[in-house]
């Protein structure tokens, strides 16, 4: 009686998942014109992770074009390529797989501190750790394979079989593969540091020029600022003190200008125009105490002119 109710579902759920089969991907491709299009073709699919339509049009062109050494040859690399793609794929559904048994134990642990006289989770605990320490095995073939082309996935491999207990030979080969990813890591790290000097030279070759048409532009406050942050990314240039003085040496004299100017507006008791002056002269010369000075001083004068004329204007006449 049972089998006739197991029965018509299973055989539901097996055409259901054959009705969500795709077609077949020969239906789905185009015929290549010559051999070459085969190949190109079946690199476009195994870009797009569709490696069994690759093979089929290698397949079908081999058969097309036979006697064409280039399409074997080709199916070969592929074959190779989808070997270790398959291989990659494994690896990381055994790894995914070997950190949630990790993560389990650890909540399992908790479980067990919080309930030590359950047994239930007790048995569940020892079983899951259990499970985990057989992988060691397949744990350490996966940092040994992956420990060159995929790094990030070696490291994983090797810190999980890191973590169980092992035998001395699976220990050497533990060590042999945290060492080549220590090794891959220096590597690593000096790429980075030779990419950023690069990158780094690039843009101060960049601001260097910029600096040199504002000087050419007379624009001499933004060729000073922009030699500034050359002088940042590269202390040791060589041309930088000289732009630098070549474009103090220009806006010297207006700053100097400006600055007399100032005083002598200042002196006459224009003081709004004094400062706007020598506000106007602290942009070509940011930070010059001198300047900063004399804007504070001449505010000042100003700040207690306001408040005698605020002093001497009479009561406002109260509404009874």
């Amino acid at each position: 009686m049972l089998r006739r109710w197991l029965v018509p579902p299973l055989l539901l759920l097996l055409a259901a998942c054959a009705g969500l089969q795709p077609p077949p991907e020969e239906a789905l491709l185009k015929a290549p014109a010559s051999s070459a299009e085969a190949r190109g073709i079946a690199d476009d699919l195994v870009k797009r992770g569709r490696w069994s339509a690759a093979f089929a049009v290698l397949d079908a062109a081999s058969e097309k074009f036979a006697g064409d050494p280039g399409i074997q040859a080709h199916r070969e690399r592929l074959s190779e390529r989808w070997q270790h793609q398959q291989r990659v794929y494994e690896d990381q559904i055994m790894v995914g797989d070997a950190e949630n048994q990790k993560n389990k134990i650890t909540v399992l642990e908790k479980l067990s501190l919080a309930e030590p006289d359950d047994l239930i989770v007790t048995a569940r605990r020892i079983y899951w750790k259990e499970v985990l320490v057989l992988s060691i095995e397949q744990l350490t073939a996966c940092g040994e394979y992956h420990v060159m082309a995929d790094t990030a996935l070696a490291r994983r491999c090797f810190e999980l079989a890191a973590g169980l207990p092992t035998t001395p030979d699976v220990g050497r080969r533990l060590a042999g593969v945290d060492e080549r990813l220590r090794k891959s890591a220096s590597v690593a790290a000096e790429r980075l540091r030779i990419s950023k000097e690069k990158e780094r030279q690039h843009r101060a070759k960049v601001l260097l020029n910029e600096a040199k048409a504002a000087i050419d532009a007379r624009n001499y406050r933004l060729a000073l600022d922009t030699l500034e942050k050359v002088a940042r990314l590269q202390p040791d240039n060589r041309e930088v003190p000289g732009l630098q003085q070549e474009a103090l040496s220009m806006i010297s004299p207006q700053v100097e200008a400006l600055i007399k100017l100032g005083d002598h507006l200042y002196l006459d008791e224009q003081l709004d125009a004094a400062v706007a002056t020598w506000q106007a002269a602290l942009m070509l010369k940011p930070a010059d105490e001198a300047l900063i000075a004399r804007i504070d001083r001449a505010k000042k004068v100003l700040n207690r002119l306001d408040a005698l004329r605020r002093q001497q204007q009479p009561p406002s006449a109260v509404v009874e």
